[in-house]
């Protein structure tokens, strides 16, 4: 595994360099995650017509794995089961709010 910190500031980079994201996208997400948590921010991520889950998934990978390694990518069943174990829950949740808090500074530095 590489470094955590590492991987975080690399993926919440390449979202908003690649356009997967914008800043509002950014702060509606991190809203969702913070207040509703890890499932319905994916679930929010799929039902937006503007965000490219697939992309945004792509990006987040690495990220995901490190919380609980990806059934052959079947996000769904992922996001499903990752629910069982509180304490990789938590974890999870931590690491995306990092990356989505990330992306949101990068976007603001880029001026998007």
């Amino acid at each position: 595994m590489n470094n955590i910190e590492a991987v975080i500031s690399k993926a919440s980079f390449e979202i908003v360099k690649e356009k997967i994201l914008d800043e509002n996208q950014i702060n509606k997400l991190l809203g969702i995650l913070s207040t509703d948590g890890v499932y319905a921010m994916w679930v929010y991520a799929k039902s937006q017509k503007d965000i490219d889950e697939k992309k945004l998934l792509e990006k987040l990978k690495e990220i995901l794995s490190i919380g609980k390694p990806l059934p052959n990518d079947n996000y769904d069943e992922y996001f499903q089961s990752v629910s069982e174990d509180l304490p990789k829950l938590l974890f999870l949740k931590q690491l995306l709010e990092k990356t989505l808090i990330y992306a949101r500074y990068h976007a603001r530095a880029m001026g998007d």
